[in-house]
């Protein structure tokens, strides 16, 4: 009973303290009062504040049972000042807990949810995690669009966005977030914070030379900044973006002018990052346009204060790189690399060593987030390193230099992999050409051949590369998130070619636009989260891997071959022969061979009337290609496969001789790759429905505008005739629907039409007789298809803009970025009977056996030798080349032979009716003809 007593009385003391604690806690107003006051409390230091915060934080905890809105925003004024003391991964934690308890709790302000968004996002740029900066900005718009108290966050997280995708390189994409943003601050009639996105857009314009719309983008922002005094640090980004241009513009003087107003107005308002960043523009255009080293150094050590006073490692590096650039061009490369050595020592991956002949390691530069930084500081201090090789001869500086250009590559991958625009990934690879060039030098002059065909690979078509290994990764993926991919991908394309086709007026257009953009977000979203929850898609999609020497040596033995990597350049030209015994490298200096020459001999080839008014001159053209590119190799009559930069020649037309009888076309069999590793590539082994898929529009819809061609149906039937299981599309069955739906099903498929193509970056077109089939349209299948050679018998299939390290952006390299292993296109205009009759005689070898290359050589042999002298002219003959691929066809049995062979076992009459068939179709074939009226 004692016991009991006790009990009784414990239990009534600790509810009497239960009370006590309640009513000692306080309400929520004055938590919210308390956390007001310290908001407010500005004079005394944030170390006092944040204690005040967590005290807040802790009684909170101990009065409430949940935690709700209240709760949220003072962990997240914990997190901002957090940051202020530089503790950036206790300001993260902090914030995000505001943010989980703001996404669930039934008490939460979702409003408040942009705030903490934005702050993250600003945490993760600070310690450089830019993907996760990222994915908070984007998560801040989404929210705050919600909220109209909130637009202004969500613009400042699209002028974040856009700035950090200028910073690493992604010009594109940095111009399409601005977009986002411009047009929403057009919905909402925002005026600043439409200026302030279109300084974004100028920047990034500027850098892709787009200098006419980045003029009128960054005036506007001007306009709208000018007089007003609150607006000066908007101001003078503008003015810094302006500067920019002028420079472009080779403005100088009057952009000295602007990159001092810039900094003046960001000295008065504290912005000491955006200073440093005005010296360091200021820098490089004294030294490197009006040639003032002293202003030069000047303005760097300037900047070298104020990026001390802004803490960024990253613009101090920079800074150190552009000094060391300025003795480099003053040829006092010790000094150069002394620079480039601190460059790699500012940059926050805790790297010390002094020495120039040592490198950050990998996973030291694998925390960089700005890659093309380190990208240009390592291929600058490799180059720098050569140099002095050249005049020390020290070979410790040339195995330095082939170190940091290995180490240069790597961050170029790193680089390419976190940039989302095509654009963008053609400026960088335009950048980065020089790099490779100085690394094959660097082989040459060390006599290692297998480094050089390592970098002749890196620097070809690894867009093209990506490309297929996106494929491949798809196929890495379960059935349903393949085809969601598909989906998005398609809605990409669709909302492109619906915003580049329309007509309509500026509002409508703006719709539209804001759709594609949209489609492009989620796409990209997308394929984020793919990455993430699937590792071996991530793998494969990202492999950078080159196939060594030995691997290639063994193809070759397989296939009796020579295989050749051309490296061109304005000013030197280096050629890696490789045979199944032995590789050799090159070098051709611009006295030697002038490679302007290639355009001189393709437009020739691409005149009949030039040729034959001028064969002479011709002749002694071809004769001299050969002797520069092809002679000195020594090779051996036969299979020759040509991996060329961003050229493609039919080299069967040099001939060996100077009176242009000789061609190379008797002696040796070319098929044209865009690298060895796409050569290299497995490409399956899915059985087809049919062995032909034959398309010929003859007659189109007038709104098109291209010429009927007559002939194309009756070629198609002959060159279907060669097949078992052919099917054909004519007339109006040749539609862009049916090309589509039908091209993978096919061993080969054959297009008798138009085609349509440039140099100067307008999208290849395919006609089709209802529509064209642009580039970007064709179909990418990430799942094995049965097509191994797709013919395009129409004009200029291969041409198109050419990019640096890519090669030519054509119909055929957008039919093999799809998928297609083995593609035969057209280099200029077509004479409509002769690529007719070289395609039927094509057809004739194919379907014997032969390997793609060497049928393709006999058509051509077999039309020279059965036609007039007149089409002997390359112009006729040489059009047609193959790309790819170029082992045989693997053609599928007729199953309906099989049931021939039964029916003769069991009767005479049929028999009968089967010579009787074959004494109606000579070459004994049988093919499905889908046509329409003409």
């Amino acid at each position: 009973m004692y016991k009991l007593f006790i009990m009784l009385l414990m239990l009534l003391h600790l509810c009497l303290s239960k009370q006590q604690v309640k009513a000692q806690c306080p309400t929520d107003f004055e938590f919210r009062q308390s956390l007001k006051k310290i908001e407010e409390n500005t004079s005394v230091p944030d170390s006092e504040n944040l204690e005040q915060l967590l005290k807040l934080q802790q009684s909170y905890l101990k009065c409430r049972p949940f935690k709700d809105s209240i709760y949220a925003r003072i962990v997240h004024r914990a997190g901002g000042i957090y940051s202020k003391t530089g503790e950036i991964e206790k300001a993260i934690s902090f914030t995000r807990e505001a943010i989980a308890v703001n996404r669930k709790s039934r008490k939460a302000d979702a409003s408040f949810l942009a705030n903490s968004y934005f702050n993250l996002g600003t945490f993760y740029s600070r310690i450089y995690r830019y993907e996760y900066t990222h994915r908070s900005l984007d998560e801040c718009v989404a929210t705050g669009k919600k909220f109209p108290s909130k637009y202004f966050l969500v613009f400042m997280a699209y002028e974040q966005k856009a700035y950090l995708f200028f910073q690493t390189g992604d010009y594109e994409k940095g111009i399409e977030t601005a977009d986002e943003g411009i047009l929403f601050a057009g919905i909402v009639k925002d005026t600043l914070a439409e200026g302030a996105l279109l300084c974004q857009k100028a920047q990034a314009q500027i850098e892709l030379n787009d200098l006419e719309k980045a003029e009128q983008n960054i005036k506007d922002a001007i306009s709208i900044f000018y007089g007003n005094p609150l607006n000066s640090n908007r101001l003078a980004t503008a003015y810094a973006v302006y500067a920019q241009l002028l420079k472009k513009n080779r403005k100088y003087h009057t952009a000295v002018q602007y990159y001092l107003q810039s900094n003046q107005l960001n000295e008065t308002t504290g912005n000491w990052a955006q200073c440093s960043r005005d010296m360091l523009n200021l820098g490089y255009l004294y030294d490197s346009h009006l040639h003032d080293t002293a202003k030069a150094l000047n303005a760097y050590e300037q900047g070298l204060q104020m990026a001390d006073k802004s803490k960024d490692d990253y613009q101090k590096s920079g800074l150190f790189i552009n000094i060391g650039y300025l003795y480099w061009r003053q040829k006092n490369f010790d000094q150069a690399l002394h620079f480039y050595q601190k460059a790699l020592n500012a940059l926050p991956v805790h790297f010390t060593n002094t020495s120039i002949t040592s490198n950050p390691d990998l996973k030291m530069l694998m925390l960089v987030s700005n890659d093309y930084f380190v990208s240009t500081l390592l291929s600058n201090k490799a180059e720098a390193l050569l140099d002095l090789y050249k005049i020390k001869k020290d070979t410790t500086l040339l195995k330095t230099a082939l170190k940091t250009f290995r180490l240069a590559d790597k961050t170029v991958d790193l680089m390419r992999w976190k940039q989302y625009g095509e654009k963008s990934k053609l400026y960088w690879r335009e950048k980065t050409n020089t790099m490779y060039e100085h690394a094959i030098e660097a082989c040459y002059l060390s006599n290692d051949v297998r480094l050089a065909f390592f970098f002749m690979e890196k620097s070809r078509a690894v867009l093209l590369n990506d490309k297929l290994n996106e494929l491949g990764a798809s196929a890495k993926l379960p059935v349903q998130e393949s085809v969601n991919e598909n989906k998005y991908r398609m809605a990409v394309i669709n909302a492109q070619q619906k915003w580049i086709s329309s007509t309509s007026g500026k509002t409508e257009k703006e719709k539209i636009q804001a759709e594609m953009l949209a489609a492009k977000t989620d796409f990209d979203h997308y394929i984020k989260k793919l990455e993430q929850k699937y590792p071996s898609y991530y793998h494969y999609k990202y492999s950078s891997e080159v196939p060594a020497l030995d691997k290639l040596q063994h193809y070759l033995i397989k296939e009796k071959a020579s295989f050749v990597h051309y490296f061109m350049n304005d000013s030197v030209t280096y050629m890696l022969k490789v045979t199944a015994r032995n590789a050799e490298l090159f070098k051709l200096k611009k006295e030697q061979f002038n490679p302007s020459k290639i355009n001189d001999f393709m437009q020739m080839c691409s005149e009949k009337q030039t040729l034959l008014n001028h064969y002479n001159e011709f002749a002694l053209l071809s004769s001299e290609l050969y002797k520069s590119l092809f002679k000195p190799l020594k090779l051996p009559a036969g299979k020759v496969i040509i991996c060329a930069d961003h050229f493609l020649v039919p080299f069967e037309a040099f001939t060996s001789d100077n009176h242009g009888k000789e061609f190379l076309l008797r002696k040796y069999i070319f098929d044209y790759v865009y690298s060895a590793g796409y050569l290299l590539k497995p490409w399956g082994n899915k059985a087809a429905n049919g062995n032909f898929a034959g398309f010929a529009p003859s007659r189109y819809q007038q709104y098109l505008k291209v010429a009927d061609l007559n002939n194309a149906v009756f070629s198609l039937e002959k060159a279907a005739g060669f097949y078992q299981g052919a099917r054909l599309f004519t007339n109006k069955e040749a539609t862009k629907n049916n090309f589509i739906s039908h091209i993978e099903d096919y061993s080969i498929v054959h297009v008798f039409s138009h085609a349509k193509a440039d140099k100067n970056g307008n999208e290849p077109l395919l006609f089709m007789q209802d529509s064209v089939i642009r580039l970007t349209e064709l179909p990418l299948w990430n799942h094995q298809i049965a097509t191994r050679l797709v013919i395009l018998s129409a004009c200029e299939t291969n041409a198109g803009k050419s990019a640096a390290g890519e090669g030519i952006y054509s119909l055929a390299r957008g039919f093999t970025a799809a998928g297609i292993p083995s593609i035969a296109a057209t280099l200029w205009k077509a004479d409509e009977q002769a690529i007719y009759a070289v395609s039927v005689y094509f057809h004739k070898y194919l379907s014997q056996g032969l390997s793609k290359d060497k049928a393709l050589q006999k058509a051509k042999l077999d039309f020279i030798s059965e036609n007039s002298m007149e089409k002997f002219l390359p112009y006729y003959w040489a059009n047609l080349v193959l790309i790819g691929n170029p082992e045989p066809i693997q053609f599928t049995t007729n199953t309906n032979l099989w049931w021939l062979i039964l029916a003769v076992t069991v009767t005479i009459l049929i028999v009968g009716i089967g010579y009787y068939k074959k004494f109606k179709n000579p070459e004994g074939k049988t093919f499905e003809k889908v046509t329409g009226q003409p």
